[in-house]
C-alpha cells in the first residue's frame, strides 16, 4: 500500500515542480523584457516624440522675457526679418478693454446668456470654421465659432496676409490657430472660474473679438520650418497694419499666447 501511495505521489509533485519552473521562466523573461524596453526607450528618445511635429508648440516665457529667442537656433529652422516697429509688444498693443468694449457695443449683438439666445439675435453672424487660411485651435471649445460679418472678416484678412507674407519672404506653408470667438454669459462665468484674471466684461460676448495665437501656427510643410518669433512677429506686423487702418483695437495677451483683436466700428 505504501508503494501505490508513491507512485500516486510521483506524477503530482512531478506536475507541481513544472509548474513552478514554468511560472519562473515566464517571470524572468517578463522583467528582461521590461528592461530591454527601458534601455531601448532611454537610447532612442524618437521613440516616445515625433522629430518634426506637425504644429510649433510653445509655452510662454515668465513675465517680461517676451523679446527672448523664443525656439534655438537650429540649421532646419528659416530666419526672416519682419517689419514690426522696435518696441515690446505689450507696449505696443495696449488698447484697454473699456476702449474694446465701446467698439464692441457698437458693432456687436447683445450679449446672449447661452446658446438658445443665439436663436433671436437681432445681428447677422457668420459660422467659422477651419479652412486654408487659419484652424480652431482645441482651445476653441470654451466659445462658439461665430462673429459678425465685420470681424469674420477682419480674420481672414489678417490670416491671407499673415499666410502669404510668411510664404513670399520664407517660402514656408503656414495657418494662424485661432485659440477663442464668441462667448455666452454662461460661458464666460466659466471662463473666470478657470481663469481668474479674466474681466466679467468680456468684449467676446459681442461676436466682434477673436483670439489669434502667437504661441501655437499650423506648419502645413514640416521641410519648412520657420522661426517661432518671426512668426510672431509676422502676425504682429500684420495686426498692426489693420490697426494703423483704423480697422481694429488688439492687446497683446503675453499669458495667453495670444493677440486679441476687436473690429472696430
Amino acid at each position: 500500500m505504501a508503494r501505490r501511495r508513491r507512485l500516486k505521489k510521483g506524477p503530482l509533485a512531478l506536475i507541481v515542480i513544472t509548474v513552478v519552473a514554468i511560472i519562473a521562466i515566464v517571470t524572468r523573461c517578463g522583467c528582461s523584457q521590461s528592461s530591454l524596453t527601458a534601455n531601448e526607450t532611454q537610447a532612442r528618445p524618437d521613440v516616445v516624440r515625433n522629430a518634426v511635429p506637425s504644429a510649433v508648440h510653445y509655452t510662454p516665457p515668465p513675465a517680461g522675457d517676451d523679446d527672448q529667442h523664443i525656439n534655438p537656433e537650429s540649421d532646419n529652422v528659416i530666419r526672416f526679418k519682419s517689419r514690426i516697429i522696435p518696441g515690446r509688444l505689450r507696449e505696443i498693443f495696449n488698447d484697454t478693454n473699456d476702449l474694446q468694449l465701446t467698439a464692441a457695443r457698437a458693432v456687436g449683438f447683445e450679449p446672449i446668456g447661452d446658446l438658445h439666445g443665439a436663436y433671436h439675435l437681432k445681428r447677422p453672424i457668420v459660422p467659422i470654421s477651419t479652412c486654408r487660411y487659419y484652424a480652431l485651435d482645441t482651445m476653441q471649445r470654451m466659445s462658439m465659432p461665430y462673429l459678425v460679418p465685420e470681424a469674420a472678416q477682419l480674420l481672414a484678412e489678417i490670416a491671407r496676409d499673415f499666410q502669404d507674407t510668411v510664404r513670399a519672404r520664407a517660402g514656408a506653408d503656414y495657418r494662424l490657430r485661432v485659440t477663442s470667438m464668441t462667448r455666452t454669459d454662461n460661458s464666460v462665468a466659466r471662463y473666470r472660474r478657470r481663469y481668474r484674471a479674466a474681466t466679467e466684461q468680456s468684449c467676446h460676448r459681442y461676436g466682434t473679438t477673436f483670439d489669434v495665437s502667437w504661441a501655437r501656427f499650423d506648419c502645413r510643410d514640416t521641410t519648412r520650418v520657420v522661426n517661432l518669433e518671426d512668426l510672431k512677429n509676422t502676425l504682429a506686423e500684420i495686426i498692426y497694419n489693420k490697426r494703423n487702418q483704423g480697422r481694429c483695437y488688439a492687446i497683446y495677451e503675453h499669458k495667453s499666447g495670444c493677440f486679441h483683436v476687436t473690429v472696430r466700428p
